[in-house]
């Protein structure tokens, strides 16, 4: 984002002098963000992604958000211009101006991940009781054409080596029949009547901040969307337990989940909520993480050729390894999450 392009866009908020203007390189690199540092405090101005910048939209999701911060959820408040209006136009885009909130990342311990559960819970109940537009979206659930997608990868990933492409072939054909499976099975257990309300849509620990292990700020509300809780629930326990590492060695990285920080964030949800999981959302959840495994992975991939900086090729037999965990444990994880 330019100097003269954030300049004419504070000149439509009442902030004191700007000590210090800076590249905030965090998040999505479609939606840049500049990090101001001013008299009376500090902001971050974010330009609005392509597909993230309808008005009415944006609109809506600040007074989703606005009402979360009301009732005391731990937000990073969005910042009113003179006119009063929670997004700046300039030309065709669209700005946002959010306070600044200090916090650490995710440190992998139970305290937070039960932080994590507990905040998802009393965000998913206030959100109940919204009686404005409902969000539109779908989530990785009602992803379309995915075996399209996995058919067409490897050409994509490998087009002059056929022997990686006979391989990769067999790993997308496996991807398939998974979601598939996952998703047959979601459908069974009763995924038309679960629970509804207005969810986050991209729980995952980057858009979460702590001090010790008290949340103090969610971040990103770009997916907001009204659809059953469990595919928030199923994604935020698959993001918070996850074992990773170096993207230079990702052949290293566990297939596992972390199992205590998956109870940990299960009993949060439980001590978050006034209306506690129903027996049919559990035996969905590790259903629904096969789902968002597969949907979540190849989408960047399809695009791209990669997952951020892994080659889409070995992020994919790590995807393949993961299920491969998950799937044979299924009843064990069911068992732990009751």
């Amino acid at each position: 984002m330019g100097s003269h392009e954030v300049q004419e866009v504070l000149g439509h908020y009442r902030l004191a002098r700007v000590k210090e203007a800076r590249a905030f390189n965090r998040g999505s690199s479609k939606s840049p963000k500049v990090l101001l540092r001013t008299l009376d405090g500090d902001f971050i101005l974010k330009r609005c992604a392509p597909g993230q910048d309808d008005p009415d939209r944006l609109a809506s999701r600040h007074r989703i958000v606005s009402m979360m911060e009301e009732h005391g959820c731990p937000i990073a408040g969005v910042v009113p211009s003179t006119d009063g209006e929670t997004f700046i136009r300039r030309g065709s885009r669209l700005y946002e101006l959010f306070r600044y909130v200090e916090g650490r990342r995710y440190r992998r311990n139970g305290p937070q991940a039960h932080a994590s559960g507990y905040e998802m819970a009393r965000m998913h109940d206030l959100l109940q009781d919204w009686d404005g537009p409902l969000p539109e979206g779908s989530g990785y659930h009602e992803a379309s054409g995915v075996e399209t997608a996995l058919q067409r990868l490897p050409e994509r990933l490998c087009p002059d080596d056929p022997h990686r492409r006979r391989g990769m072939t067999a790993i997308c054909r496996s991807l398939a029949a998974l979601f598939e499976e996952a998703h047959s099975n979601v459908d069974r257990l009763g995924y038309g009547a679960a629970v509804r309300t207005i969810v986050h849509g991209d729980w995952h620990p980057g858009n979460v901040l702590f001090d010790g292990d008290e949340i103090v700020a969610i971040l990103d509300f770009d997916s907001i969307r009204h659809e059953p809780r469990v595919l928030d629930v199923a994604n935020g326990m698959l993001q918070f337990t996850m074992q990773i590492g170096s993207a230079d060695d990702i052949d290293r990285w566990p297939d596992a989940l972390d199992l205590f920080q998956l109870e940990s964030m299960r009993r949060g949800y439980d001590a978050g909520t006034f209306e506690p999981l129903e027996p049919q959302e559990i035996a969905m959840l590790p259903w629904l993480m096969i789902e968002a495994l597969v949907v979540e992975s190849i989408a960047p991939i399809a695009v791209r050729g990669q997952f951020g900086s892994i080659p889409g090729d070995r992020f994919l037999r790590h995807i393949e390894r993961q299920i491969g965990w998950i799937r044979p444990r299924i009843d064990d994880l069911v068992s732990k999450l009751r």
